[in-house]
């Protein structure tokens, strides 16, 4: 019957272990972005060249399986050779998602919080444990003959586990072997294995799996939010990229443009200073060589826009041939976009609220002070523990004989008891659980005034997309109506006698100065348009949607 008791009590424990006791830390993210993540996460941090001494930490080197870019060698017309790359969006977008220095820093964030899941199903996992002892004594006694020696060696090994529900089992096997010389008349020798099972189950604070699980389910939603980060991060370097890409591509074209009007003026002014005997004196000549000298200034500065621009966006690519240390330059490939969109407020505001990480991230923050909640609740009561034991022991002079008697189960036993515990005012768990209440309060306002922000980012997104587009039509008329007044100028010069006086050259160098500044006002519209598009779609959390992208993240 005790054996009975016994066996019947190990078989529930082994069921009860095999169905709760593999707790897993979760299972993995098989979405593209949590793929990208890991993989870039394996990747970073990013190889560096050491072939140039110190620079060569300056000095990445190529990623495998990303084909170099074609470097084109130009001439200028004043003889200088530029070494230039031809790069479109779709391009600089792929490299950066290969390399960016940015991506690869916030990639090891999701890896680590996955291992502080991994840590916290640990504490659901099977310890083994084992222990052995010698111990001899040899003592003198006074005012007698016996000389008492004792000689005892015990060895015990178990296993021990905590289950989600709170409970704890530990099972023991030990053996023990004593020699006493005092008992020479029987048996000097004695061997007791025993088996040992002790179960304690937590009935109140400690019990079941809101308690015991919450720091799992905390980790889970932490390694959650940091792939939301993550996401977040990407996104904010793809707008970035479009961003940069645009704004090389109208300081190259505002180059182009300036660097006519800078011929322009160079071809007034030898005109200017050809008629210098006829009707050009020397106010006219000054103000034509102040003219030129403005516009050279101007273009100084613009070429000097392209270069930062093309360093910061070459420092996001990370890209082995566009680094701090090359002089190759950027020359942008794919147009501005042009199209015109229509833009519903209230289906972008849903977009934002469904897949702005932030947001997100807001979600999971209050999920995870919902279960510290729950936690503090559990924790809040008192402590009233079941504990249940029972053993098998055999003793015999021989180990073999007292094997056989451990496994008859003729000599078995067991304890049921209880323990409680219950602090009197009980108020660190009280304040303990208030303060948790006030965390969850303190993520919905937060929460709330996030959403609160965002919206009002994305009605401001949506108002700067469709005044650039208003600007944009507007501009293109403008350019129109230049280039007109020019080519009128242009016919009434081949119509006049003459037509190269030093005041009609000057109407004309004016207009040519009207219709530059024109143009570049209408690429500066071309910018803002395409750069509140993309920040649109970065405000709602739809960067990734962009058709191609997807396919470019592994």
């Amino acid at each position: 019957m005790k054996r009975t008791a016994f066996g019947c009590l190990l078989g529930l424990l082994s069921i009860v272990a095999m169905f709760q006791g593999c707790v897993k830390p979760g299972d993995f993210d098989p979405s593209i972005i949590a793929r990208y993540q890991r993989e870039m996460s394996e990747y970073a941090p990013s190889r560096r060249l050491g072939g140039r001494g110190d620079l060569g930490l300056l000095d990445p080197a190529p990623r495998e399986g990303l084909a170099p870019l074609k470097v084109e060698e130009i001439k200028d017309a004043d003889g200088k050779v530029r070494r230039v790359v031809r790069l479109s969006l779709e391009e600089a977008i792929v490299r950066t998602l290969a390399g960016s220095p940015a991506i690869q820093l916030v990639s090891f964030d999701p890896a680590i919080s996955r291992e502080s899941m991994i840590q916290a199903a640990a504490a659901f996992d099977v310890v083994v444990f084992g222990a052995g002892t010698l111990e001899k004594t040899d003592n003198k006694r006074y005012a007698t003959a016996l000389r008492p020696i004792t000689d005892e060696r015990t060895f015990n090994v178990g296993l021990r586990q905590l289950l989600p529900t709170g409970t704890r089992w530990e099972l023991t096997w030990g053996a023990t072997r004593e020699w006493d010389s005092a008992q020479a008349a029987t048996s000097p020798t004695k061997f007791e294995p025993t088996v040992g099972l002790e179960v304690t189950q937590p009935l109140l604070r400690g019990g079941w799996l809101d308690f015991n699980l919450g720091r799992l389910r905390v980790a889970r939603l932490a390694h959650k939010s940091q792939m939301q980060a993550f996401r977040s991060e990407v996104e904010g370097a793809i707008t970035d990229v479009y961003r940069l890409y645009w704004q090389l591509h109208q300081a190259r074209e505002g180059v182009e443009i300036q660097k006519r009007l800078v011929a322009w003026s160079k071809e007034t002014l030898r005109v200017v200073r050809g008629r210098e005997n006829m009707d050009a004196p020397i106010v006219q000549q000054k103000q034509a060589e102040s003219a030129l000298a403005s516009h050279g200034a101007t273009l100084v500065r613009m070429e000097k826009l392209v270069h930062d621009v093309q360093r910061q966006l070459g420092v996001l690519m990370g890209d082995p041939q566009i680094c701090a240390l090359g002089k190759i330059q950027i020359i942008p490939t794919t147009p501005f976009d042009r199209g015109p969109v229509v833009i519903n407020v209230a289906d972008q505001l849903a977009a934002a609220l469904k897949h702005n990480p932030t947001l997100a991230q807001g979600r999971l923050a209050i999920q995870a002070a919902g279960v510290q909640i729950k936690v503090a609740e559990n924790d809040l009561l008192p402590r009233l523990d079941l504990i249940a034991s029972t053993g098998l022991q055999g003793m015999a002079g021989s180990p073999h004989v007292a094997g056989r008697e451990l496994i008859s189960g003729d000599y078995a036993s067991y304890t049921v008891g209880f323990e409680f515990e219950y602090p009197i005012g009980n108020r660190q768990r009280s304040s303990l659980l208030r303060a948790r209440k006030l965390d969850r309060s303190k993520a919905i306002a937060n929460f709330q005034q996030s959403a609160d922000q965002i919206a009002a980012s994305v009605k401001e997104r949506v108002r700067q997309t469709e005044m650039a587009l208003k600007a944009l039509v507007l501009q293109g008329l403008t350019v129109a109506a230049y280039k007109a007044e020019l080519a009128g100028l242009d016919v009434l010069q081949e119509t006049r006698k003459g037509g190269m006086e030093p005041e009609f050259l000057e109407l004309k160098l004016r207009s040519r100065e009207r219709l530059a500044e024109a143009e570049r006002e209408e690429l500066q519209s071309l910018l803002d348009y395409n750069t509140a598009r993309i920040e649109l779609r970065r405000v709602t959390g739809t960067v990734l949607d962009l058709p191609g992208l997807k396919v470019s993240l592994p």
